[in-house]
């Protein structure tokens, strides 16, 4: 096998028939593998980061694409030249586009990294712990890189299985009493209306409804909205013209005499709705409007009998795991190379930090 290196946007758009060919031909379905979801994320990546294609090859064409970030940057203070999967915040797991072995594959492209020097650090985020590409990997490190596990977090979900009642009825009381409160008090406030959105133009109103929705959240005045995150709208614009096209999106609102006041952005393919984005309006918190969503989405999802599984997102908050069945474990890998800032990290990393920590946890205990 052989890398090809893709780094135009030209280039890349080229590719979208044999990314199709690739993925189809490897049972990988899932629409964040697809040509499309890496475009929005090629385009909205931001500036001062280059972005390239690693192709690999055999003599009958490719086997797989390995997309990536490269940007400059400082961690521990050390200058280093930062490698990373293509991703973007909104991604809710990562893997890698193949047809061929998935050994072959992880044993070149590591064949591949170790031949270049213009990289200190590669990242790959959001790995499913239970993958085989998180295995694979992990086997063809041996020998080739020092590495580490930067990170876990849970990525919560609902197993859609049975009838609503069955599902609810498993919850406790206080659950239960709790979500029939919550509906009460939505429905004492006014007229409430929930509407499902396939299609979207997004140049049209429907788009600008949810971005204003998106500003006014908590998390619009912090920077971390829809709207207000850098890149953000720009992304979702690209995704939303792209997931209305390919039968992917589900777009969620919830309106209050006919106000919209909460919101959830989804991605639905083969059986399972992911959980992008999520909003509600602040000055009617005390209506719990995100909840009083979520509950009508979760009851919907089960009497369809359409969907396997309502994924989440990643992160343990409270009130998603108080609806989980269970969790999946995404794991961000840290690679680095054999140059002296690589090595001079993973030295940083795995001996001197923890032991500050530890020193730092023994002046705790004596403190206390």
């Amino acid at each position: 096998m052989k890398v090809r290196l893709v780094t135009s946007l030209r280039e890349f758009d080229a590719l979208a028939p044999l990314w199709r060919e690739v993925t189809s031909a490897g049972g990988q379905a899932s629409p964040f593998l697809s040509h499309d979801w890496f475009a929005c994320c090629w385009r909205t990546a931001g500036p001062n980061r280059s972005r390239e294609v690693w192709v690999i090859e055999d003599t009958a064409g490719p086997v797989a694409f390995v997309p990536f970030l490269r940007w400059k940057s400082r961690d521990r203070g050390i200058p280093v030249r930062v490698l990373s999967l293509l991703d973007s915040p909104d991604t809710p797991f990562s893997d890698i586009p193949l047809a061929g072995r998935l050994d072959e594959v992880t044993r070149t492209l590591f064949d591949a990294l170790r031949r270049r020097s213009d990289w200190d650090v590669l990242l790959l985020p959001k790995l499913r712990a239970e993958s085989r590409t998180f295995e694979a990997l992990r086997a063809a490190l041996s020998g080739r890189f020092a590495a580490r596990e930067a990170s876990r977090e849970e990525s919560p979900y609902v197993q859609v299985s049975g009838t609503w009642d069955e599902f609810i009825h498993q919850k406790t009381q206080r659950f239960r009493k709790g979500c029939r409160n919550m509906e009460n008090r939505l429905n004492k406030s006014g007229k409430v209306t929930i509407d499902e959105y396939r299609e979207i133009d997004p140049d049209g109103p429907l788009f600008a409804e949810v971005l204003e929705l998106s500003r006014q959240s908590w998390k619009g005045a912090r920077g971390l909205a829809m709207a207000t995150m850098e890149g953000m709208p720009r992304f979702f614009r690209e995704l939303t013209r792209r997931a209305s096209a390919n039968g992917w999106l589900h777009l969620w609102l919830l309106r209050l005499d006919g106000r919209a006041i909460a919101s959830e952005y989804q991605i639905t393919s083969n059986g399972n709705v992911h959980a992008l984005r999520a909003d509600f309006d602040p000055s009617v918190a005390v209506l719990s409007p995100g909840a009083g969503l979520n509950l009508w989405i979760v009851r919907t999802l089960f009497e369809r009998h359409e969907v396997r599984e309502y994924d989440m997102g990643p992160g343990r908050n409270p009130y998603k795991l108080r609806w989980a069945s269970s969790a999946r474990e995404l794991v961000t890998l840290q690679i680095y190379a054999p140059t002296a800032c690589g090595r001079l990290l993973h030295r940083v990393e795995t001996r001197l930090v923890p032991l500050l920590r530890q020193v730092r946890d023994r002046v705790k205990r004596l403190c206390a």
